[in-house]
């Protein structure tokens, strides 16, 4: 009895392995069939194209001190006086921003979100680690590498559009360059598994018909 409950067990085991093997490469298409549509809606509000929702740029927060009962209250300076033929003192004149450095400055993080970079990774681990390869697992992959080149160059794009713009504070400008080199580390594992031996296309060898009619006279 112990002996047939012993040989059960692996092959229940193994029919269900079996049932997972069978799902990693549509789930893996599914993660990328996320992924690209983050990127997509993304780069749609980045270039401000017909129909993007337009995206608010971050706005730095007014603190207002409270007022001491018996403080003295500071006034505004009052105006001074013009002298005629006297040059005439001018306010520093603000700096210019564009659109789409504005739109860059809101938009940037999105490109280097966890996800963007994760979900590609993910699916290459399951076509090509996860139980031996699939049937499509070079087509996963490049699709994976794909969408993570598409996600960096726009990412490189918005944030130094966004350094343009002078909208954010100078420590985000160093978590986002940190998240950059995140996509890229990515990018660079997603290319190596591309290149690697298990995933080359089969090259068929060419014959020499010309030899082989050369033969075949010959045995004639």
């Amino acid at each position: 009895m112990s002996d047939q409950l012993g040989e059960e067990v692996p092959a229940d085991t193994a029919q269900a392995w079996d049932s997972v093997r069978r799902v990693r490469e549509p789930l893996a298409w599914a993660l990328l069939v996320i992924a690209a549509i983050a990127v997509l809606v993304s780069a749609w509000q980045l270039f401000g194209l017909p129909g993007a929702p337009v995206p608010t740029p971050p706005r730095p927060v007014a603190v207002v001190a409270p007022v001491t009962p018996g403080a003295p209250v500071a006034t505004a300076p009052s105006p001074v006086a013009v002298v005629p033929g006297a040059p005439v003192p001018h306010a520093p004149s603000p700096v210019a921003v564009t659109t789409f450095g504005l739109r860059a400055s809101v938009v940037a993080p999105q490109f280097v979100a966890g996800g963007i970079f994760t979900l590609p990774v993910l699916s290459v681990i399951l076509v090509a680690f996860a139980g031996g390869l699939t049937d499509r697992a070079r087509q996963v992959v490049q699709t994976a590498v794909s969408i993570l080149a598409v996600a960096l160059g726009l990412g490189v794009v918005s944030w130094l559009g966004a350094l343009g713009a002078h909208v954010r504070p100078g420590v985000w400008f160093i978590f986002d360059a940190t998240d950059l080199a995140a996509m890229a580390a990515a990018l660079v594992f997603t290319v190596a598994v591309l290149r690697s031996r298990a995933l080359r296309p089969l090259t068929p060898q060419l014959m020499d018909f010309g030899e082989g009619d050369e033969d075949f006279g010959e045995d004639a």
